[in-house]
């Protein structure tokens, strides 16, 4: 196991499904551990690349669950856009997002017809021909792609379901663009949630179970990473990384002996 940085850490970015709670769960020891960083009175910030719901509808979620989580701690993708989208001079916007993340983005142009972007999120089942055919004659038009994360699949209770990031790749695929992604592992969304923090990069840890956007953000930011075993986590995804992470821990549990 690699040596503790010379720095210690002063915050911890953690993703929220997969590494705190699973299929609707909370994973073992999660809320211990979360309970233990406040004690030890670390920095946390929360980043999700959920896009059904709203920082405020993810509060209310993990305070279900039982967790001591602050909802201005939290970061999705859905806030990095809106974000982004109030630092456009032109940001009329053609949504595919469940229609309660809609309303967050109510300051936004919305323009069906002739948008200067199209955003992509969780669209679930209203991702068919007919929808997905319109956002591609759009983008053909001239407007530009943004995704608000690009993972191809996640899991509920019921099992695994294709994600928004297929969809992306589909209409990347079909017009040639490149979409701008708001989650991680963008650099984007990364200094967003740092910024709040104002602390050096190596003053801060990134704990996800999710290689190619929890440590590949990391290693692209330069800080330190956690992978966990749990959530998307597979071992053949060691064996040719394509991010390193610092430590690699069965879950997210055994952080407290660490630090």
């Amino acid at each position: 196991m690699p040596e503790i940085s010379p720095t210690l850490p002063k915050a911890f970015l953690i993703d929220l499904d997969g590494t705190l709670y699973f299929k609707g769960e909370p994973c073992p020891g999660a809320i211990e551990t979360v309970n233990y960083l406040r004690q030890e009175k670390y920095q946390l910030r929360f980043l999700t690349n959920t896009t059904a719901k709203t920082p405020k509808m993810l509060h209310k979620q993990m305070l279900t669950l039982g967790f001591d989580i602050y909802e201005d701690e939290i970061f999705n993708a859905t806030y990095a856009c809106l974000q982004y989208l109030r630092s456009q001079p032109k940001n009329r916007c053609h949504f595919m997002v469940d229609e309660a993340v809609k309303t967050f983005f109510k300051e936004v142009p919305m323009d069906n017809d002739a948008p200067d972007f199209v955003v992509v999120g969780d669209y679930g089942e209203r991702f068919d021909f007919h929808t997905l055919n319109h956002a591609f004659r759009l983008l053909m038009d001239g407007a530009e792609l943004i995704a608000l994360q690009k993972g191809l699949y996640w899991f509920s209770s019921e099992g695994m379901f294709l994600d928004c990031g297929a969809f992306v790749t589909l209409l990347e695929a079909a017009t040639g663009k490149t979409a701008k992604v708001m989650g991680k592992p963008s650099e984007t969304f990364f200094t967003i949630a740092l910024e709040s923090l104002q602390l050096s990069l190596s003053e801060v840890v990134v704990v996800g179970d999710d290689i190619t956007s929890d440590i590949v953000g990391a290693e692209r930011m330069k800080m330190q990473s956690i992978l966990v075993k749990t959530g998307k986590f597979k071992p053949d995804q060691l064996k040719n990384p394509v991010a390193k992470p610092t430590w690699v821990l069965d879950c997210v549990s055994e952080l407290r002996q660490l630090f």
